[in-house]
């Protein structure tokens, strides 16, 4: 092809695409829009393994934390496949003009992340024999006094704008609110005899608790009493480092992990159905002469334990 016939290929090209209509944007319908206002709420952010009682409490003189959440009907046909909004497409706009930032979000209730949520939802694979809702939340700093505001979310996909009032102030959700918690049974030992792999190929490794220490191994059943989930979905998921075990003068004691198969692992992931129960192996460190302790699910007591109630076995 010669120079001047590329380029007029080029213009053609360029043309014909110019002409192509683009894709508008979705107006979002909501199913609800409901808000929450809190003088302050425990951040889970870097909660990790810090020890029971040293939380990080986000508080703003002279400020509310709105907790706004929405679900959107999800706007699928044959064309429109999935919808998506960044965080710094979402505002919420107070009455005299002020765009706020969301500030945090949550992907499991009670368990505050200190980044606003993105809005996403994806068409169902069997569509249109099923729907899937557009389930999305943020928290906002607002002043104190601010009665209504205006949710405003943009992008190239979607659009909505809806009133928001702000409510009374409340407590935020209970992480250990959407559960039940039992200690089915205490072992307690002075080596963890562990394994990773099988047969020959098997490497064989322990855990010995220093002097005057043993390991502490509870068995503990997790049952599902309300969905956790910011989706929707109906589950309840947790991670081992949501729990800690203390004594009577609120000491936290060490986790070792949590059992699988013959390996205990740092954390692990978990879930279950909402109405379905699920056990849990989880070890920790303590002092052979403590005979009682506290389970706690985040900063809330959910068991008591007598661990006196298991003899000392040299190993698991």
């Amino acid at each position: 092809m010669t120079p001047t016939a590329f380029r007029a290929a080029a213009l053609a090209s360029l043309l014909s695409s110019a002409a192509l209509p683009a894709f508008a944007q979705v107006t979002l319908t909501p199913l609800s829009l409901t808000a929450q206002a809190y003088t302050h709420v425990t951040s889970w952010q870097e909660r990790g393994f810090r020890p029971a009682g040293l939380t990080e409490v986000v508080h703003i003189p002279g400020h509310l934390l709105l907790d706004i959440r929405a679900v959107f009907d999800g706007p699928w046909t044959d064309e429109i496949s999935q919808v998506r909004a960044n965080s710094r497409d979402i505002m919420l706009v107070l009455p005299d003009g002020t765009e706020l930032e969301p500030q945090g979000s949550y992907q499991y209730w009670g368990q505050l992340q200190l980044h606003g949520g993105s809005l996403s939802g994806r068409r169902p694979r069997d569509f249109p024999d099923t729907d899937q809702d557009i389930h999305w939340n943020s928290l906002f700093v607002v002043p104190e006094g601010t009665s209504t505001a205006t949710l405003v979310i943009g992008g190239d996909d979607v659009s909505f704008e809806g009133a928001v009032s702000v409510p009374k102030t409340s407590a935020p959700d209970d992480a250990a609110a959407f559960a039940s918690f039992e200690v089915q049974s205490v072992d307690r030992y002075r080596v963890a005899e562990l394994e990773d792999g099988s047969g020959d190929d098997a490497v064989l490794s322990s855990i010995t608790a220093p002097p005057g220490m043993v390991l502490a191994d509870l068995e503990i059943e997790v049952t599902g009493t309300g969905s956790n989930q910011a989706d929707g979905d109906a589950r309840f998921n947790w991670s081992t480092s949501n729990f800690r075990l203390v004594d009577a003068e609120g000491h936290t004691m060490g986790m070792v992990g949590e059992q699988f198969m013959r390996r205990i692992l740092d954390s692990q992931f978990n879930g279950v159905n909402i109405g379905d129960s699920t056990d849990r192996n989880v070890i920790w460190l303590v002092p052979e002469a403590l005979t009682q302790a506290t389970l706690m699910f985040g900063e809330t007591a959910v068991a008591e334990v007598d661990l006196g109630s298991a003899a000392v076995t040299n190993t698991n």
